[in-house]
């Protein structure tokens, strides 16, 4: 169990998360004074993964803790989390402990790392849940590259055809202006919409690039408002080819995290209070806010998920019967293994399936604007 001085400030009931973040209470506010301070960033998935390993082998080699960190903190690439772990070494020396170390830095470090570091510090089982931690953080880095290898063919499709086209427009489409105000023949629809298009670009390509910037940089920051992100998660969920896949990664990322929770001897309540947090979908993250009410209600979870809209009966069913058998952290861990191939399948037949639509895509507009150049001069061969 999770509970003493060994349990971070952050680690509460449910009604203290009404914070910004991860654990940041408004309960006291500081005094502040006016000054520009950039965002802290967060740590990667990778780093996390080799920092995990590496603190696993060194621990279960013998290597006091403190030893552990001083190695760690000189050796680890991330800048960031060098900096994490070299306060965390003075803080280890000012006589805090490992999970109140890291949790000075929540902003940068998953909220389940710390909490899982503070219960297995309650109940000694530190090697297990490094070795824990380090699968979990390997597991999210491996499908954040195939997702990424997956969109990587497309992506470079889709921005070589756009500096196509967009060359096309400003200078191979102008040379044809003169011709076809020599021939002073009536043109195509499309030829006139392709001329319009292109006098557009060749005029105000500036503003256009401005706006693109612009409006990248409004959607980034649009992100950060809850209407906006509950629209987004809504669409990740509902939104064909992409569903499978944003559907399969929460679940899979709910029962691994629940199940590493469980195992490593965190209540219920608060292991759902700490995936809450981790999923990162605003849509999901409420519906196990609400299975977190009903557990403190009294009742059991399963229910909760039985008329979901992110998890399937089925998820609900197979959790029921881990309830009652006892084997929950077993029936989670299984779970997560079978949406996680789910996930993988899901990403392949995305991808197999983007390249040949992106494939005509880029054929119609290049055919689009080959007739619109060649049609009228066919119509002038004609009349002649």
């Amino acid at each position: 169990m999770c509970s003493g001085k060994n349990k971070p400030d952050f680690i509460g009931s449910r009604k203290s998360e009404a914070g910004i973040g991860d654990g940041w209470g408004l309960g006291k506010m500081p005094e502040r004074k006016f000054s520009f301070h950039l965002p802290a960033g967060r740590v990667g998935r990778k780093e996390l993964a080799i920092f995990c390993r590496q603190f696993f082998m060194m621990n279960k080699a013998g290597i006091p803790l403190f030893q552990s960190l001083q190695v760690l903190g000189e050796q680890t690439a991330d800048r960031l989390l060098r900096k994490i772990i070299k306060e965390a070494v003075v803080s280890l020396e000012s006589g805090k402990s490992l999970a109140e170390s890291f949790s000075a830095n929540s902003a940068s470090l998953p909220g389940l790392m710390i909490n899982m570091l503070a219960a297995a510090e309650a109940s000694g089982s530190l090697d297990l849940t490094l070795e824990r931690l380090a699968d979990n953080f390997e597991k999210e880095a491996q499908v954040k590259e195939k997702i990424k290898s997956a969109l990587a063919y497309p992506a470079f499709v889709a921005v070589a055809a756009l500096l196509a086209v967009v060359v096309l427009l400003l200078y191979v489409v102008p040379v044809f202006v003169g011709v076809f105000e020599q021939m002073g023949a009536s043109l195509p629809a499309a030829t006139r919409l392709l001329l319009a298009v292109s006098g557009l670009l060749q005029k105000y390509y500036l503003l256009m690039a401005l706006s693109i910037v612009l409006l990248y940089l409004a959607g980034r920051y649009s992100q950060k408002m809850r209407a906006v992100r509950t629209c987004r998660d809504l669409l990740l969920l509902n939104l064909p080819g992409f569903c499978l896949i944003s559907r399969g990664l929460i679940i899979s990322r709910f029962a691994r995290t629940l199940s590493m929770l469980l195992r490593s001897g965190l209540p219920l309540l608060e292991s759902l209070s700490v995936v809450e947090k981790v999923i990162e979908n605003s849509i999901a993250s409420a519906e196990i806010s609400e299975a977190g009410l009903r557990v403190e209600a009294g009742e059991r979870i399963a229910p909760a998920f039985m008329k979901s809209r992110v998890f399937p009966r089925m998820f609900a069913s197979i959790v029921a019967i881990g309830e009652e058998s006892g084997t929950l952290a077993d029936i989670l861990e299984n779970l997560g293994g079978f949406y996680d191939q789910n996930v993988d399948f899901a990403i392949a037949r995305a991808s197999s399936l983007a390249e040949p639509v992106l494939i005509g895509a880029v054929g119609m507009m290049v055919a689009f604007i080959a007739l619109s150049i060649y049609l009228p001069l066919f119509g002038l061969s004609g009349a002649l």
